[in-house]
């Protein structure tokens, strides 16, 4: 067998357990979700969204998931969501500094400040760019909650990793996911698994 066969089947080997990998690992699982069966969130038309929580490495990671799952549950057309910092000030007002201090007698009280009918809190678990032997994967985990600002009770919950893609894009000359792209599709998973009846 020549120099230029073998490297030509190690180019196919490679190129072979790429598609492997990125069929293994590429995007996320559906995302593991709560909803209250009694809940009817055709009801619900305005949600406050609170800073979210950050586990990462990353000091920015909590705003910029927070605003990008904003942006996909705007994009609804169903839900309304207050400014930032309307919410922030409202926070304030109660002398709330850590999602732990949200109880269920907190939440009726903000969602009257606020006007909403529902509280969002997040934690972002992962935000990171993650070396493996397979190349670049960019993985982002989250967990989220609402709470009904009527009742104060957890009406939907929902725990999410979304993976990007390995070394395959960069064998194809195709641009790989970037972690910004793949916290645009965990957002949308996530808010797709809101019931609206």
């Amino acid at each position: 067998m020549s120099v230029r066969n073998v490297l030509t089947s190690g180019s196919m080997a490679v190129i072979i357990m790429s598609i492997v990998l990125c069929i293994a690992g590429c995007g996320g699982v559906k995302p593991k979700v709560y909803v209250n069966p009694n809940t009817n969130f055709g009801f619900i038309k305005r949600v406050a969204v609170l800073p979210f929580e950050n586990l990462t490495s990353d000091r920015f990671a909590d705003k910029k998931v927070r605003d990008v799952f904003v942006t996909s549950l705007l994009s609804t057309k169903l839900i309304d969501v207050p400014e930032l910092g309307e919410v922030l000030k409202a926070l304030e007002s109660q002398g709330i500094t850590t999602p732990e201090a949200i109880t269920g007698e907190v939440a009726k009280s903000l969602g009257q400040i606020l006007g909403v009918q529902g509280l969002v809190l997040g934690t972002v678990e992962e935000y990171a760019v993650n070396r493996t032997m397979a190349g670049s994967v960019p993985e982002i985990a989250v967990s989220l909650r609402m709470i009904d600002a009527k009742t104060g009770n957890i009406i939907w919950s929902v725990s999410h990793t979304e993976k990007g893609g390995r070394i395959l894009p960069t064998v194809f000359g195709i641009g790989e996911d970037t972690l910004s792209e793949v916290t645009v599709k965990a957002a949308k998973r996530i808010v797709d698994t809101l019931v609206y009846e």
